[in-house]
């Protein structure tokens, strides 16, 4: 069963360098693209959470609904600095 996520391209398992060599490129560059996706959501992410701080929603009730500490969910905050484009 495929995951959430998941990419299956068992179709290019093939039993040769140049195919490989294909897999390869392919899976770093499917790699490239969800790394990209990562950083966007997370800033999305904290910009929302600073929205909701302004509304002077509690970090324990904002981590409770993403699921994760208030610790992590400051941290992350405090790793990540306001900038002007947020």
């Amino acid at each position: 069963m495929q995951e959430m996520g998941e990419v299956l391209i068992d179709n290019l398992t093939v039993d040769n360098i140049e195919d490989d060599l294909k897999k390869v490129k392919l899976l770093t560059q499917m790699m490239r693209e969800h790394q990209n996706s990562v950083v966007r959501l997370g800033q999305q992410r904290r910009q929302l959470v600073r929205q909701l701080r302004r509304r002077r929603v509690p970090y324990r009730q904002i981590a409770e609904w993403c699921g994760v500490t208030d610790q992590a969910l400051f941290a992350d905050l405090r790793k990540h600095p306001e900038s002007e484009g947020e």
